[in-house]
């Protein structure tokens, strides 16, 4: 027992320069910041597929648009 805590006396410098080391540059997160984290990608990733759809949905509408003024105008 006495030698096991010596060992750990000799190297707590290490351990603790490792300990800031990980806090100083967060490789390690909480969870509420990696919740907040995927909540953002998330919202990101929502956010453009609801534009590309919008964005199909109004190319649909101007095809529309364009076939039915094809028809008043006798184009076709």
């Amino acid at each position: 027992m006495e030698n096991n805590i010596s060992e750990i006396i000799q190297y707590a410098p290490y351990i603790l320069i490792m300990i800031m080391f990980c806090a100083n540059y967060q490789i390690f997160v909480t969870p509420a910041k990696l919740e907040d984290k995927l909540k953002d990608y998330v919202l990101k990733e929502t956010h453009d597929i609801a534009y590309q759809e919008m964005k199909n949905d109004i190319a649909e509408m101007k095809n529309k648009i364009d076939k039915m003024y094809d028809k008043i105008m006798g184009i076709q």
